[in-house]
């Protein structure tokens, strides 16, 4: 009887004591838990910022491109270009191409977080500067094959900004035309 007794109260206290082990175990685990979702959020967070300031320059950029090539060809169809209109669209030129490569050196240093995308997304912006000073230097030029090196720019510009963000759209299909310019 001795035995059962003591059989008995190591029973009751098992049935205490899983309860309370359960629920001590649970706050640690549930501790973790949180501790691993908060460093993710801020993982998250830091991708995010990256990922808007990087969509936000190759925007920039576009609208900068496109501005330079309406003023280049605004003034090709100019009578006058050398009259007042003309000279402050001329004088115009080369601080939107210091802004151009601005904004290329911006999306240079970000797209360090699209390892696989990135690199594509700065060929290409670069090759639109070269295209664009090649049609000022020589007066001459395609501007349709800038508009589409543009297009081939924000394509890469969406593979490299779900890349950052970590969502699918890295496996879209983008012609792959890296060739430079002659």
């Amino acid at each position: 009887m001795d035995n059962n007794f003591w059989l008995e109260i190591v029973k009751l206290l098992s049935s205490f004591a899983t309860p309370i082990v359960v629920v001590v175990l649970g706050v640690f685990v549930l501790r973790r838990i949180e501790s691993v979702k908060a460093e993710v959020a801020r993982q998250s967070d830091f991708h995010k910022k990256w990922a808007e300031q990087f969509f936000g320059s190759c925007q920039d950029f576009l609208c900068a491109l496109e501005y330079e090539l309406a003023i280049l060809t605004m003034l090709v169809g100019l009578v006058k270009p050398n009259d007042d209109f003309g000279t402050d669209l001329q004088k115009e030129i080369p601080r939107l191409h210091l802004k151009l490569s601005e904004l290329e050196l911006r999306i240079r240093r970000c797209v360090v977080f699209a390892p696989k995308t990135g690199p594509q997304v700065a060929r290409e912006a670069s090759i639109c500067i070269k295209l664009v000073g090649k049609l000022i230097a020589l007066k001459q030029g395609n501007v349709d094959e800038i508009i589409n090196r543009m297009n081939m720019f924000n394509l890469s510009v969406r593979r490299a900004h779900a890349e950052m963000l970590g969502v699918g759209g890295t496996e879209q299909n983008v012609p792959a035309e890296n060739a430079e310019p002659r």
